[in-house]
């Protein structure tokens, strides 16, 4: 085993090193791979990335410090207005769903150096999309950390929609919202 990385030991030799965002999106009906140059790129474990041409923009990959949760926003700008209909469309699949944001570093030649390395996994939240003017528009879709649900309780809250998200179709907690402030004498 050697002492220092592929990454480290062409830095140590002075050879430029690129660190590319890898990002992939882990959508219901298929998932999407993209990574912040041109081209596509193939990783060692065979997986190709879509490039964003640096069209793509990630913000708010920050640890969380002290009470806060920082969101992270995926924005990807000059797409088409059928591009942001589907967006629009399908924003159902999008919610809940996982993101992860790796780092690879390649030399200059794109030629990969070390596997890469994970530095944000999140839970995909809201995508909406804005007109940049003549028919070109922005997606945008924010990531929650799992620091964002660490003041809810272990098994949610005794709601119907908490219910319903474990599972589905049960009924037992329909009626639990028609109960608040309501006096129940016992026995009759």
């Amino acid at each position: 085993m050697a002492f220092l990385s592929n990454t480290q030991r062409a830095a140590a030799q002075g050879a430029t090193v690129i660190a590319a965002l890898l990002v992939s999106f882990d959508f219901t009906d298929a998932p999407a791979f993209y990574w912040t140059g041109d081209g596509p790129l193939k990783t060692a474990d065979g997986q190709i990335w879509d490039g964003t041409s640096g069209l793509g923009q990630v913000d708010g990959l920050s640890a969380p410090v002290g009470t806060s949760a920082p969101q992270a926003t995926f924005t990807l700008s000059g797409v088409s207005a059928r591009v942001a209909a589907l967006a629009r469309q399908q924003s159902a699949l999008v919610k809940g769903r996982e993101v992860r944001v790796s780092v690879q570093f390649c030399a200059e030649d794109l030629a990969l150096l070390d596997a890469p390395v994970e530095v944000y996994s999140g839970s995909l939240d809201v995508m909406t999309y804005q007109a940049l003017g003549s028919g070109i528009f922005s997606v945008q879709t924010t990531a929650e950390s799992p620091w964002t649900g660490r003041n809810k309780p272990p098994f949610g809250f005794l709601t119907d929609a908490d219910q319903q998200a474990r599972y589905p179709g049960d009924r037992g907690l329909e009626l639990v919202a028609g109960l608040v402030a309501k006096t129940i004498l016992w026995p009759s």
